[in-house]
């Protein structure tokens, strides 16, 4: 049996190490940031930027094929250029998530592309579907282990001696 709880243990650990790992993914890559989270902070490479589109702010500029409107979100605004493919996507009063970086000079946020609004709620239960499985396995498996030291401790199997009629 202390095999089986060192094999848990292992499998415990590298779920753990799964998670952390996949926590500092999310927190690097995928995570929106809030126009306000942007313009504190002026990171260098592409973010990701959750917020609803202006009423009546949404303009394209025909000269430049570009896409002028404002991002709001908790009271915070920031104008947006979208470089991007026109997509049906952009609307106003819709959530979306622009994936781009600040502009000094012109003091707006270049977008370059439209990505997917995260649902967290329905990741989060998927995941969270795989702890009462785990331990259903854990509880099988160390039934059936049990039951196998106990059969094994018993007596041998002697087979019958009969005679074949």
């Amino acid at each position: 049996m202390k095999g089986f709880y060192i094999r848990w243990g292992g499998l415990i650990l590298v779920g753990l190490w799964i998670v952390a790992v996949g926590t500092q993914r999310y927190n690097r890559d995928v995570r929106p940031l809030t126009p306000e989270e942007v313009l504190k902070n002026h990171s260098p490479g592409p973010v990701r930027m959750l917020g609803m589109v202006d009423a009546g702010s949404l303009r394209k500029d025909t000269a430049t094929s570009q896409i002028l409107f404002s991002i709001t979100e908790n009271g915070q605004r920031i104008p947006v250029v979208y470089q991007g493919k026109d997509t049906d996507n952009l609307r106003e009063l819709k959530t979306l998530v622009l994936v781009g970086g600040w502009d000094d000079a012109s003091q707006r946020f270049v977008a370059q592309d439209i990505a997917l609004i995260p649902n967290y709620g329905f990741i989060i239960a998927a995941y969270l579907v795989m702890v009462p499985l785990a331990l259903f396995l854990f509880m099988m498996e160390r039934r059936v282990r049990l039951l196998y030291n106990e059969i094994k401790q018993s007596k041998l199997y002697e087979p019958e001696v009969r005679e074949f009629e």
